[in-house]
């Protein structure tokens, strides 16, 4: 079902796009084709700026529970660590950049985006992504809530950390452990200081070293370094104009919307209908979702 409803929010965002002609096909992977001429048409692309030059790149696999799901999810994100900002978010955009960079994208048609899409993003790509800006000691947050995107802005969080005397390998380096009480869950973190980065995923901060593995107490998530490089890539910023919404509003309104996202859709312009023109009535069903953020 949530795979489903991805493709039917991606496809009615991007239909809008299309001539009224053009008959376009939402494929089981998350690929949109057009018809006709809209499928050779070059498309559009966000802008993006280049706000920094990343010299380490930490790449983590994040694994959720989420309590009305039997399995849990694997994802890839990646912090890329410039001079004065760090930024953090899904590793399978930063491969489609990557790749779309290497690109002519004024050559790049609709069912090309499509095709790149679906294999290097796909359906269960990481919405969310983040900026933290070392010298202001801030944190711009950018999220999507069904087809709205939102940005919100807090000072880095001064988390109060509790050494330990627990010690492990993550990725070769050998790390300590500490513990911390953070915006609802008790985390346990393991850094190293071979590395002097008080940085870690997501908004973890405040340790003597990168933090290369990180885990709540009750297992909802876990974060684990797989891979750590060096790098000397531009950390690009999208030029959107996001709604700007407090940090507690935003997570509210996922949590509204993840837990039921056909309350969301349902009344809305992009309801789906039947032929009569009638509105379909979608299932009440939960998305995969457990916050990180439970205050």
């Amino acid at each position: 079902m949530e795979k489903v409803l991805f493709l039917l929010m991606a496809f009615m965002s991007l239909a809008v796009a299309a001539d009224c002609q053009n008959r376009v096909t939402v494929h089981p992977d998350g690929r949109i084709e057009y018809d006709g001429e809209a499928g050779n048409r070059i498309t559009k692309l966000g802008k993006s700026e280049v706000i920094d030059h990343s010299a380490l790149d930490v790449v983590y696999q994040h694994i959720i529970k989420a309590p009305t799901y039997s399995e849990p999810r694997s994802i890839y994100e990646i912090m890329e660590v410039g001079k004065n900002i760090i930024k953090y978010g899904g590793y399978s955009n930063y491969r489609l950049d990557s790749v779309i960079s290497t690109m002519d994208s004024t050559k790049i048609t609709n069912n090309d985006f499509g095709r790149l899409y679906a294999r290097w993003r796909g359906p269960n790509a990481v919405k969310e992504y983040m900026f933290t800006n070392l010298a202001e000691r801030n944190i711009t947050f950018h999220g999507r809530v069904f087809i709205d995107n939102y940005i919100y802005n807090e000072e880095i969080p001064e988390i109060e950390w509790v050494m330990a005397e627990g010690v492990d390998t993550v990725c070769g380096y050998v790390c300590h452990e500490a513990v911390c009480d953070f915006r609802g869950r008790r985390w346990t973190a393991w850094y190293t200081d071979d590395i002097a980065l008080s940085n870690g995923p997501w908004k973890f901060n405040g340790l003597p070293g990168l933090i290369l593995k990180i885990e709540d107490a009750t297992g909802d998530h876990k974060f684990s370094a797989i891979t750590v490089r060096h790098s000397d890539r531009p950390i690009y910023r999208d030029v959107k104009d996001p709604f700007t919404i407090e940090r507690k509003e935003y997570n509210r309104s996922l949590a509204e919307y993840m837990n039921n996202p056909a309350g969301t859709i349902s009344g809305s312009d992009l309801a789906p209908r039947n032929a009569d023109g009638s509105e379909k009535k979608l299932p009440k069903r939960k998305l995969f979702f457990n916050p990180m953020e439970l205050d």
